[in-house]
């Protein structure tokens, strides 16, 4: 198979298209040469003729039986358009046709006064000094101008603006051939014949393909189709995979061939594939997580207003602890279905950012403020650097404090106590022309010592970090944040330095 070779670069298809075009043409007139050089002089050629050859063969077939069919019309000759339709049907100017050659046929007759009597196609007689009717000019009368001195004039095809002969007075009989860069032999005769007439004839013969060059043509053509079947096929495997992914549920895989454009459209599809399996994936796990996370506060709320409608308490005290219960597992359900709602509204909802030109350094000032009772409990002391030239940037305020709240909560919440919480401003450093990057850090200390392989889990809905799933909350904080910055156009993303695990924003602001 032609080029099996090409699938171990990286090329591009119209590249491959090209390269075995080459080589499929490379390898057709290479065998075509080897052919010709085998069969060169058989049947398939047209043998090689000298010129007393074609002379004889021409006379054989077209001169010697015009000449005796005029001779023996003599009387009818001298008479003008006399014999033309006869002359048209035994000697028509398509005079042979075959697979390897066409051969063209003139015949004028002329008197000794240059009156064009006969003739089987269009041609006319131009005199010295005339030209062709509608003022056309013969393309080659120019390198074979008649001789006025001699009284000489050529014969013609005005439509086609073609030379066939030029004869003068006195005209003298006789043949000549002239040849065409090998691909054509002209032969050209003047004979007289009787009652004062002469016969100018022209036979050209022009030779067309011949079967060794027909076969090459099929030979390139099978190559080249040789060539690109399989990418062919290849196309239609992709097709044909598109449905097969639909109907097995997207867990089957296009196989990967070659190395160029297609390759890339089906490893797409399969990673499209991939995608949307794990996609799916989670979307069962948020359903069975939700089902989980509600029934736990619900099924406290029922067993209490149970225990309320049967009065199933000894003292009024103990009425009011059951009520406090009640209180804190409604206001922690309404917590969980806010989350759930929020989650759902920016994933699957367009969202329309409301968003303002923000002090990053103010905004961050008082929502860590707002945390100082956590950070006394808990005992961790929050550091804020911030830079010294004030940085504005375009956001959501509501939203990025969202996030802010979300990741702070974590922070405080899952840290070591007497540790430290460090939230750093960096100055923003320029990307493009047109755009800045702003980084925010903010660096704390877990409880529980954490893998490099937590890291991208740490933004899954529902992830805690524990697999008992006993602490408190829906473990939706970090993906809501994730979510709010990706709306912003940037990338939440978490970073593990030592015993120390950073959260790091990064947004695009304009300059």
């Amino acid at each position: 198979m032609v080029i099996k070779w090409t699938r171990k670069f990286k090329t591009g298809l119209v590249g491959e298209l090209v390269l075995i075009f080459i080589l499929s043409l490379a390898a057709t007139l290479a065998a075509v040469s080897l052919t010709a050089h085998f069969l060169i002089g058989s049947a398939l050629f047209y043998p090689v003729q000298t010129d007393a050859e074609r002379i004889m063969n021409y006379r054989e077939k077209v001169g010697n039986p015009l000449a005796a069919w005029l001779d023996a019309r003599a009387g009818e000759a001298v008479i003008p358009r006399q014999l033309e339709q006869e002359l048209r049907e035994k000697f028509p100017p398509g005079y042979s046709k075959s697979f390897r050659a066409a051969e063209e046929v003139v015949v004028s007759v002329v008197n000794e006064q240059g009156e064009l009597l006969q003739a089987n196609s269009n041609v006319v007689i131009v005199r010295s000094g005339e030209s062709l009717p509608g003022g056309k000019a013969l393309h080659s009368a120019t390198e074979y101008p008649p001789a006025p001195e001699a009284g000489g004039f050529v014969i013609g095809n005005p439509e086609e603006e073609q030379v066939y002969n030029i004869i003068f007075f006195t005209p003298k009989e006789g043949i000549n051939i002239s040849y065409n860069n090998s691909s054509g032999t002209k032969l050209q005769e003047t004979r007289k014949l009787g009652n004062g007439l002469y016969l100018v004839a022209a036979s050209t013969i022009t030779y067309t393909e011949n079967p060794v060059s027909a076969l090459g043509l099929v030979v390139f053509l099978l190559l080249f189709y040789l060539g690109v079947r399989g990418r062919i096929r290849y196309m239609r495997t992709l097709e044909q995979g598109t449905h097969t992914l639909y109907a097995t549920d997207f867990e089957a895989r296009i196989p990967l061939k070659y190395n160029n454009e297609l390759s890339t459209m089906a490893a797409a599809l399969n990673d499209m594939a991939e995608q949307i399996v794990v996609s799916r994936s989670k979307e069962k796990d948020f359903l069975l997580n939700i089902s989980h996370d509600l029934r736990t506060p619900l099924t406290s709320i029922m067993g209490f207003l149970s225990l309320l409608k049967e009065k199933s308490y000894d003292s009024e005290p103990e009425k009011e602890r059951y009520i406090e219960v009640l209180e804190e597992r409604t206001g922690y359900l309404k917590k969980l279905i806010d989350e759930f709602f929020e989650i759902s509204q920016l994933k699957w909802k367009p969202a329309v950012l409301n968003k303002s030109r923000v002090n990053m350094q103010e905004l961050l000032r008082q929502v860590v403020e707002g945390y100082h009772p956590q950070s006394r409990d808990r005992r961790i002391e929050t550091v804020l650097l911030l830079p010294d030239q004030s940085v504005h940037v375009e956001i959501d305020a509501d939203l990025f404090v969202r996030v802010l709240e979300n990741l702070l909560s974590n922070a405080f919440k899952y840290s070591r106590a007497d540790t430290e919480l460090t939230i750093r401003l960096r100055e923003p450093v320029a990307e493009n022309r047109r755009q800045c990057l702003l980084r925010l850090e903010m660096w704390s200390t877990p409880a529980q010592a954490m893998e490099n392989g937590e890291l991208n889990r740490l933004f899954d809905r529902f992830y805690k970090g524990d697999s008992s799933r006993t602490g408190e909350g829906a473990g939706l904080g970090l993906s809501i944040a994730a979510e709010i910055i990706r709306l912003h156009g940037g990338r939440l993303d978490a970073q593990i330095e030592g015993e120390r695990l950073g959260m790091m924003i990064e947004l695009f602001m304009e300059k």
